[in-house]
C-alpha cells in the first residue's frame, strides 16, 4: 500500500512542467555566503621585544630599548561565540627571530653603524666590534652581549560596524606544526556571543566554491571581507581549477591567507588556504577539526547564527518587510553586526517596492511564511511530492498501545532540525505541518495533537513565539530553549 502511494506522488512530480532556473541563476546560489561572512576576521600578529645592550670596553654601560616587530598577518574565521578563530600558521608567524631584528635595531643606534632592521644576522666589519654583535644575536650564552625578552602579541579585527580600530587582543591555543596547518587562536576577552561560520566536518565532494578573505588589511566599512569564486577540478579533491590558480595565488598575496574555502552547495567552511603563488596549499576541514581537538576546543554556532539564518530565510527571498523585525532582532543581540546592519538598511529601504516580492498567500502562526501550493510552482512540487512519498514510507507503525515510538526522527538534518518530543502521549498520532526551512523553502515535520506536560515550552518563554521541540535557541530572540 505505501509503495503505491509513493507511485502515485512520484507519477505526480514526474507530470509537472519541467524545471526551470530563475533569471540570473549560477552555480553559486544567492545567499550562501551571506551565513559564513559575519564571522571572518583578520589576524596580526606581532612581537614585543625588550632588549639590553652591554658595553664593557672602558666601563660597564648599558642601553635598553623596546620594539614592536611585526611578524605575519591574515585572514581567518570565528567557529565559536566564545571567540574560538581558526587561522593558518602562515598569517601568524613569518619564521623569522624577532631577537635578531631587536639587536640589529639596538646595535646600528648605540655604535652608530650602517645595520639593517631587518631577520637576517650582518657583520660590523672585522675584530671587536664584529665579535660584539654576534654575540648580540640569539640565543643567549656566557659571552651574549645583549639580552632580550620576546613576548608574542596577537590581535583580532573582527567585521563589525563600526570597525575595531585596535583590534581585539588574542592568545594562540595551539599553534600548527608547519605554514599551512592551522592555528587555534582565542580572545582574552568576550561576551560570548560573536558571529561564527558553520565549519563542516569534512571537505566532502567540494566543487564550486568562494574563498573568503581581508585582502586588502583591516576591515572597514570601505573594505569589507571579499568572496572571490574558486573551483576544484575533480570534485573532491584539492586541486584548484587551472583557470582560478593566478587569480588566488594574487590574493594570497594581499592578506587571503588563512581564508576560508566556502562550499556553495553547503555553504559551510570546508577548508582554510594558505601557501603562496604557484604552491596554492588547501587544509581541509577534518584537519581543522583535528587542531581544534587538540586545543581542548569545539565548533559550535550560537543565538545569533539562528536568528539571523531566521532573517536570512525571508531576505534573500525578497520578502523584506518581513525580514525586518527579525534583523532588528539580531542587532538587539549584537549591534555591531555588519551584515545584519547592511540587510536592515536594504530592506527598509526596498520594502514595498518592485525589489519585494509578493506577500505569501499564508503564513503560520509563528510568523514564519511559508509558499502555497499554486505560487511555489514546479519545483517545490517535485520535492513536496518525493518529500511526502518518502515521509509516508519511513513513518513507523504505532507503538503498542497506539503511542508514537521514542526519539521518532521526523525531519532531515537542515540547519533548523525538528523533532517529536521523547516519548510522546499515549494514543497520540503524529500530525504533519509545514515549516519554513533555513533557504525559506517549506519542509514537513511530525508533531503530536497534545504534547505531554514533561516535554519543552511549544513557545519561547522569553518572547512568546512558536518554536520546535529540538531546538536550542529561539530563533526570533536568541533566548535558550532550556531556561
Amino acid at each position: 500500500m505505501r509503495r503505491s502511494v509513493l507511485t502515485v506522488l512520484v507519477l505526480v512530480a514526474v507530470m509537472a512542467p519541467p524545471l526551470s532556473s530563475p533569471a540570473g541563476a549560477h552555480e553559486h546560489p544567492n545567499g550562501s555566503i551571506d551565513r559564513v561572512t559575519p564571522g571572518a576576521v583578520r589576524v596580526e600578529t606581532s612581537a614585543h621585544v625588550e632588549i639590553t645592550l652591554f658595553d664593557d670596553r672602558s666601563q660597564l654601560k648599558q642601553l635598553t630599548r623596546t620594539y614592536d616587530v611585526p611578524l605575519g598577518s591574515g585572514s581567518g574565521f570565528t567557529v565559536s561565540p566564545d571567540g574560538i578563530i581558526v587561522t593558518a600558521t602562515q598569517a601568524v608567524t613569518s619564521g623569522q627571530d624577532p631577537g635578531v631584528y631587536a639587536a640589529n635595531k639596538i646595535f646600528a643606534e648605540y655604535f652608530k653603524k650602517d645595520i639593517p632592521a631587518d631577520f637576517s644576522k650582518h657583520t660590523a666589519g672585522t675584530g671587536d666590534l664584529d665579535f660584539r654583535l654576534q654575540a648580540c644575536y640569539p640565543p643567549r650564552r656566557s659571552e651574549s652581549t645583549c639580552i632580550s625578552t620576546v613576548t608574542p602579541t596577537v590581535r583580532v579585527f573582527p567585521n563589525t560596524d563600526p570597525p575595531s580600530t585596535d583590534g581585539l587582543p588574542a592568545s594562540v591555543l595551539r599553534a600548527g606544526d608547519g605554514p599551512s596547518a592551522p592555528t587555534i587562536v582565542k580572545l582574552n576577552k568576550t561576551d560570548g556571543n560573536l558571529p561564527t561560520v558553520p565549519l563542516a566536518g569534512a571537505f566532502g565532494q567540494t566543487k564550486a566554491s568562494d574563498l573568503m578573505a581581508f585582502k586588502n588589511g583591516r576591515p572597514a566599512t570601505t573594505n569589507p571581507p571579499t568572496t572571490d569564486t574558486m573551483h576544484f577540478d575533480p570534485a573532491g579533491s584539492q586541486t584548484v581549477l587551472g583557470e582560478d590558480r593566478d587569480k588566488i595565488g594574487k590574493l594570497l598575496s594581499s592578506g587571503a591567507v588563512g581564508g576560508a574555502i566556502v562550499d556553495d552547495t553547503r555553504s559551510e567552511v570546508v577548508a582554510l588556504i594558505s601557501g603562496a603563488p604557484g604552491d596554492l596549499k588547501i587544509t581541509t576541514a577534518q584537519d581543522i577539526q583535528k587542531a581544534l581537538t587538540a586545543a581542548g576546543v569545539t565548533a559550535r554556532r550560537g543565538p545569533v547564527d539562528v536568528v539571523f539564518e531566521t532573517a536570512l530565510a525571508q531576505y534573500h527571498d525578497r520578502f523584506y518587510g518581513l525580514s525586518i523585525p527579525v534583523l532588528q532582532q539580531v542587532l538587539k543581540l549584537r549591534p555591531d553586526h555588519a551584515v545584519a546592519i547592511e540587510h536592515l538598511r536594504n530592506a527598509q529601504a526596498w520594502k514595498g517596492t518592485s525589489k519585494e516580492a509578493k506577500r505569501p498567500s499564508e503564513s503560520s502562526s509563528d510568523g514564519t511564511s511559508y509558499f502555497t501550493a499554486w505560487t511555489i510552482g514546479p519545483a517545490v512540487l517535485l520535492v513536496a511530492a518525493l518529500g511526502a512519498g518518502f515521509l509516508f514510507l519511513r513513518r513507523p507503525k504505532p507503538a503498542p498501545g497506539g503511542g508514537v515510538p521514542p526519539n521518532l526522527t521526523v525531519m532531515d538534518s537542515g540547519p533548523r532540525q525538528v523533532r517529536t518530543p521523547p516519548g510522546g502521549p499515549s494514543g497520540s498520532e503524529p500530525i504533519w505541518t509545514p515549516v519554513a526551512s533555513a533557504a525559506g523553502r517549506p519542509q514537513f515535520a511530525a508533531a503530536p495533537r497534545e504534547p505531554s506536560a514533561g516535554d519543552r515550552p511549544e513557545y519561547c518563554t522569553q518572547c512568546g513565539m512558536r518554536r520546535g521541540p529540538a531546538h536550542r535557541f529561539c530563533g526570533y530572540c536568541g533566548h535558550p530553549a532550556d531556561i
